[in-house]
């Protein structure tokens, strides 16, 4: 596995790995708030993971705001990673996020919103979950507001 930083021309293989994931992780309506942040917002801090074939199979990254870090828009492409995989790949990717976050010095909380189904997966990181807004993400798709405190 290797991670990379996001390049606008990984643009449409992200759609691609986003529509793998619809409608059980992601509305599909809500592409063009992927886009949107895909051709705004990216900057060296959102990446791209590599399988050992050079292809792209997931993403993710952070963003630090005066008051947090935020970590938008993970996703892995659905069953492109084995289930005995998914956890070691998932670990790896999240400590080198924590890693360069904490590299900043900031100590600043670390926010994420995700749904019902990922609240373990964070929850396993330290997040601890403060709000839940039912089909705040689409129905079915409850949004899950979830914080790391480091301060």
């Amino acid at each position: 596995m290797q991670i990379k930083t996001y390049h606008p021309s990984n643009k449409e293989r992200l759609i691609e790995i986003f529509h793998s994931n619809c409608p059980k992780y992601f509305d599909p309506n809500d592409e063009e708030y992927l886009i949107d942040f895909l051709d705004n917002y990216t900057d060296e801090n959102y990446y791209v993971v590599e399988n050992e074939k050079g292809n792209i199979i997931g993403c993710g990254g952070y963003y630090t705001k005066k008051d947090h870090h935020g970590i938008p828009w993970v996703m892995f492409e659905s069953k492109s990673i084995g289930a005995a995989q998914l956890l070691s790949v998932s670990d790896t990717f999240y400590k080198e996020i924590e890693n360069k976050i904490l590299a900043e010095g900031k100590g600043l909380d670390i926010n994420i919103n995700t749904t019902q189904l990922m609240e373990k997966l964070f929850n396993r990181y330290g997040f601890k979950t403060y709000e839940i807004i039912k089909d705040g993400f689409g129905e079915g798709l409850d949004e899950y507001k979830m914080k790391k405190q480091f301060s």
